[in-house]
């Protein structure tokens, strides 16, 4: 192989195409391996393929016409595929490695020590970065491979432990699941980072609500949480080899397939998916509800989440009909009052801790609103407000967040607000052991179908964290055990 490239490096032919191959595949194959989950469709690979080819081409296309068929520049070939290659390195360097001003400037002034230093043989040294460049993207390929496994393999830890898949509503209310995000629950917001009293619980409890007032989340961000929320089960990351936020399937879990979308349908429910933006649905794979208020074709297929920003109150409003011959189930995310940002200073923590209580006051406007429309249409519907986790005041980076064991800051990043309006369906005792979001829907079918029997099944009410190792990766650590004790136990 050495001997290869070494050949390769000192053959006098040029190497237009190869060159434009690697300046194609190298970002590629770097984004697609750091945002995996987020586009791992067939529509994804289409558009990759089509990029890479079209940019090939044309930049071949261009190549042939100016130098190959131009006797005048015919002989400066080797001078236009370097600095072709040179531009798409600095260019892929200062938007991943070098992504500061700092960082970019030293990047420049590195390149022009070499350029001067080194003898200038433009075919050699855009040869030498093409044989860099195909490395690199062999790194790629490897962590590719490996998120490839984790994709075709067998999601075990989604099998229910019973036939609740199968269950039979007795009854079949409407059911309106209203998700504010980061929204801690009574207890935290009236501790300390928090030390805030909104009047959000207390309107809730008049308003025929049961408030939760010490819940939590089982995971601590919305793509982890709802996960386990949708397939009712834990899954303590899925199993990755690496670990991380962005689990194995976890938008497939949301968005393509969960057995509480399915058990709505099987009991004849039409189900709606209305989300604030497209990142639960970033890899196109929508299917398992019947409604989506963000359609495939809405987004690019680049996103990272956010480009679309809908009024989620009016999505709801404009597909709601209350009567409906079927029953209904929604599920409307709204992403207030959100988590706190980092910028890791003292006064930073104190600024967004203010900004977040602001936007508390915000979102309890709209909440009541939205309750108070759902309430006058629908006398016999079961509303349940539940926040995907906590607001995170306090912490000051997302190291912090994968390493804190303040008990005041753990509970800050999984109490979350979780308030049931049940309408007289629940049946006595159902809830007594509800504390956490993964057994929320277990307990709600219970009720529906007054079958006790699938309380037996309840998900520990445990929460799970990433903490950072000494290798620099990270392990799954139980941070909140069933009985809510702040604890340290590393799982895998």
């Amino acid at each position: 192989m050495r001997a290869k490239i070494q050949n390769f490096i000192n053959s006098t032919k040029e190497a237009p195409l190869l060159s434009f191959l690697a300046i194609a595949i190298t970002p590629v194959l770097f984004y697609a391996s750091n945002n995996y989950w987020a586009l791992n469709s067939f529509s994804h690979l289409l558009f990759f393929l089509g990029a890479i080819l079209v940019f090939v081409f044309s930049s071949y296309s261009v190549y042939y016409v100016l130098l190959e068929r131009n006797q005048k520049l015919h002989a400066k070939r080797k001078h236009f595929i370097f600095w072709v290659v040179m531009l798409a390195v600095l260019l892929f360097l200062t938007h991943t490695y070098f992504n500061s001003t700092l960082k970019r400037i030293a990047l420049l002034i590195a390149t022009g020590v070499a350029g001067f230093a080194l003898p200038f043989n433009p075919r050699k040294h855009y040869k030498k970065m093409v044989v860099v460049l195909f490395l690199f993207s062999c790194l790629s390929l490897v962590r590719m491979s490996i998120h490839i496994y984790e994709d075709i393999k067998p999601d075990l830890w989604l099998k229910q432990a019973d036939e609740i898949e199968n269950i039979k509503f007795k009854s079949s209310p409407n059911v309106y699941m209203i998700q504010p995000d980061g929204y801690v629950s009574k207890k935290m917001m009236e501790s300390s980072p928090y030390n805030y009293n909104s009047d959000l619980y207390s309107w809730l409890e008049d308003n025929g609500f049961k408030v939760y007032n010490d819940f939590r989340s089982n995971y601590p961000a919305s793509l982890t949480s709802n996960a386990s929320l949708f397939a009712m089960k834990h899954h303590m990351y899925a199993d990755m080899m690496f670990p991380k936020i962005e689990i194995a399937n976890g938008r497939e879990v949301i968005t393509k397939h969960n057995p509480v979308a399915s058990i709505f349908k099987a009991n004849g429910y039409k189900t709606h998916f209305i989300a604030e933006d497209e990142y639960f649905q970033q890899n196109k794979k929508q299917e398992v509800f019947d409604y989506y208020n963000i359609a495939k074709d809405e987004f690019s297929h680049l996103t990272k989440g956010g480009s679309v920003a809908r009024d989620v109150y009016k999505d709801f409003k404009d597909v709601y009909n209350p009567n409906d011959s079927n029953p209904q189930f929604f599920f409307i995310e709204k992403l207030l009052p959100h988590h706190v940002a980092f910028f890791n200073t003292d006064k930073s923590v104190l600024e967004e801790r203010e900004r977040y209580l602001a936007k508390i006051e915000e979102v309890n406007l709209w909440l009541k609103d939205i309750v108070n429309y759902i309430a006058k249409k629908d006398k016999n519907g079961i509303i349940i407000i539940l926040a995907d986790h906590g607001g995170w005041v306090g912490l000051r980076s997302f190291n912090d967040l994968y390493s804190n064991e303040k008990p005041e800051l753990v509970n800050s990043i999984f109490s979350n607000i979780a308030a049931i309006k049940w309408t007289g369906h629940l049946e006595d005792g159902f809830d007594k052991d509800l504390k956490t979001n993964v057994n929320i829907f277990r307990v709600l079918f219970g009720a529906l179908s007054k079958n006790v029997e699938v309380l037996n099944h309840l998900e520990e009410d445990a929460s799970y964290n990433l903490r950072l190792n000494s290798l620099g990766n990270k392990d799954v650590v139980k941070v909140i055990d069933a009985g809510g004790n702040v604890i340290n136990e590393i799982i895998k």
